[in-house]
């Protein structure tokens, strides 16, 4: 399992591994187990919210500094158009992750501060 994480945040894996595996699919996994656990303890939402920020954030950390990686050697190297489409589409979706996460934390922020004046 480390080896695998390793290998992504290198971004010595398929720039397609890279951004469907490591990041559609596990942002779907997390988002589903976020559901579900809010479904579950309803009641404690801002404590499920607050516990679950972190995983959240080195998801994110792993993911966009692996696929940025993998894109860029992906554009480097002698991949194929399909593979070269890919990589810049990429790097155009985590350029637009990170803006939309800067708006998000800036929203986030607010309402931990929120919570911790009530």
């Amino acid at each position: 399992m480390l080896a695998y994480l390793k290998l992504h945040w290198r971004g010595q894996q398929g720039i397609a591994q890279s951004l469907l595996i490591n990041g559609v699919l596990a942002y779907g996994v997390l988002l589903a187990v976020t559901m579900i656990l809010a479904f579950l303890l309803n009641p404690s939402m801002n404590a499920l919210m607050i516990a679950l920020l972190p995983t959240l954030v080195a998801w994110l950390g792993w993911f966009a500094v692996g696929t940025a990686r993998s894109a860029i050697r992906t554009l480097r190297g002698g991949s194929s158009i399909a593979g070269k489409i890919l990589a810049v589409l990429a790097l155009v979706l985590l350029a637009a992750m990170l803006v939309l996460l800067w708006t998000d934390a800036q929203f986030v922020a607010r309402w931990i501060r929120g919570l911790a004046a009530a």
